[in-house]
């Protein structure tokens, strides 16, 4: 470990009650004690930046898939890897590239200090497609990626795979779930239609075929092995739940190239899913599922909360003068609506954007909370606007807001016992932006921070590092670099965490000047407090 400095900043913090669509502070208030550390070698930091891995503990890389017993890969390639989520086990998942598949779903075990690639499936994206289409073998869409997406706490995971059409946004997905070395396809629910035949004579024939739509994604996974999921059906694409277990046998229709109609008959094996509340003409999709039963979906510019205990279905409410409101996330409330079931809150942001191209900095938004049937607004840092990104069950909510120069800082807000909107000020790791991704249950936050430096060898790039805030001191993360060379430097200058988990684990990635990433866990070793 290298030498470190503590850097304290305006430790006050400012707290304001809520009023009306939620009231702005004025802002730029800043967290408590930042620490930082010592030298690393992932690109020139100007002045004002912080160097070195972080106080709590050098970043264990998780390797690859390409050499997955952690010894390097052969060659000077830039092996991918990119976390997505960590659960209280500390397993990471991700994807990895693979060598083939192209990039691989993976699972990294903090025991073993091993990855496991984990599947995909071995059909076509068009296996499941509606009537009208003839299959060609030359149109045929393989899947060449799998990535997975969540895993609960007794380590099932759910992931996609994807064809790379459009990449890299990939429009073209198959859900999985993968549980104990066991894959599981979860293709979209068949549905029925019917097709019109008329003959010379316009005698008109009906038949009728059962088939499936094409695209599935899972979405959230719950600890009970629930899961959220988003599938293409007979009217659209739309918000799905299934319990987890649940298979049912169903005969569909398929087209062969050398065929004029369908032929079938054909048993398939798909999830028996149940559909969730969207609004009526709209398409859905789903954003996460609780402990408790409740689901949350995003549909036609609003949300919709489904509590499945009941089949009641909700609609939220846009904050005054949004136009649009989307969800992010559902936690367990420990509060109940006097049938002995905890209710799920709500987060999310609400306001004039384009979810697609959602950012803080530029557009017209406000975080909410939402409990009940009452939304809170999200108080802004002084200039105006802010997000909501993560929940913890505690109803302690994180994301950035922004301040009154302009700028944007992670910020943790909550209701107070008289129900006003408390929020705190994370600060930064000494530059101008930050932004908190994930909050745990000890309220324990990670995210992003500029460092106030630049890369000089990568056009003068601000610099972007992970930290972990925790009782008021945000802790520096810093880079970590592979254990092979790579044939171009800088290599890896940025870094920012993605998940933390109730012990503190945290998962994130470093990354590389053109957003090449490279996975990272830590096991924070907090120091020993000052007598």
């Amino acid at each position: 470990m290298g030498r470190f400095w503590s850097i304290l900043v305006l430790l006050g913090v400012l707290v304001l009650p809520l009023q009306g669509c939620g009231g702005d502070d004025d802002g730029g208030s800043i967290g408590d004690a930042i620490v930082q550390e010592g030298d690393d070698d992932g690109g020139s930091v100007g002045s004002g930046g912080t160097e070195g891995p972080g106080k709590l503990g050098d970043l264990t890389d998780l390797g690859d898939l390409v050499a997955p017993d952690g010894e390097p890969p052969p060659g000077d390639g830039w092996y991918f890897t990119k976390t997505a989520a960590i659960n209280n086990a500390g397993i990471v998942v991700g994807q990895s590239n693979a060598g083939s598949p192209v990039k691989g779903a993976f699972r990294w075990d903090p025991v073993t200090g091993l990855m496991t690639y984990l599947g995909r499936q071995s059909g076509t994206y068009d296996d499941f497609y509606c009537i009208g289409y003839k299959r060609e073998e030359e149109f045929r869409k393989f899947f060449i990626y799998s990535e997975a997406a969540g895993i609960n706490g007794s380590g099932t995971i759910i992931g996609n795979s994807t064809t790379g059409t459009g990449w890299p946004d990939d429009e073209e997905k198959r859900a999985f779930l993968w549980n104990d070395g066991a894959f599981f396809d979860l293709a979209p629910p068949p549905y029925t239609i019917e097709e019109k035949d008329e003959d010379e004579n316009g005698n008109v024939t009906i038949k009728i075929y059962r088939v499936n739509g094409q695209y599935s994604e899972a979405v959230d996974i719950n600890d009970l092995g629930e899961v959220a999921l988003t599938m293409d059906d007979k009217t659209g694409r739309h918000a799905y739940y299934w319990d987890g277990v649940s298979f049912r046998t169903d005969s569909l229709h398929y087209y062969y190239p050398d065929k004029e109609h369908p032929t079938g008959p054909v048993e398939v094996l798909v999830p028996d899913v149940e559909s969730l509340g969207r609004i009526v003409g709209a398409d859905s999709e789903a954003v996460a599922i609780n402990e408790n039963g409740q689901a949350v979906i995003n549909s036609g510019g609003t949300v919709i909360f489904h509590d499945l205990n009941w089949d009641v279905i909700e609609s939220l409410n846009h904050l005054p003068g949004a136009t649009m409101t989307v969800a992010v996330d559902i936690n367990d409330s420990i509060s109940t609506n006097n049938d002995d079931i905890p209710d799920g809150h709500v987060v999310g942001n609400s306001g004039n954007f384009d979810p697609a191209t959602l950012d803080v900095a530029t557009d017209d938004v406000r975080g909410f909370f939402w409990d009940g049937g009452v939304m809170y607004p999200i108080d802004d840092l002084g200039g105006g606007s802010s997000l909501a990104i993560d929940i913890n069950n505690l109803d302690q909510v994180v994301g950035c807001a922004t301040l009154e120069d302009g700028s944007n800082h992670a910020y943790i807000w909550s209701l107070d016992e008289n129900k006003k909107g408390a929020i705190r000020d994370l600060g930064t790791l000494g530059g101008t932006n930050s932004c908190a991704t994930a909050i745990n249950e000890a309220g324990q936050v990670v995210g992003w921070s500029e460092t106030g430096g630049t890369c000089e060898d990568c056009a003068e790039a601000i610099v972007r590092h992970a930290f972990l805030w925790d009782s008021g001191t945000m802790y520096y993360l810093g880079t970590h670099q592979p254990p092979y060379e790579y044939p171009f430097t800088p290599t890896f200058p940025f870094s920012a965490a993605a998940a933390i988990n109730d012990s503190g684990e945290v998962a994130g990635n470093s990354v590389s000047i053109n957003n090449h990433s490279r996975g990272f866990y830590l096991k924070p070793a907090f120091p020993e407090s000052a007598e």
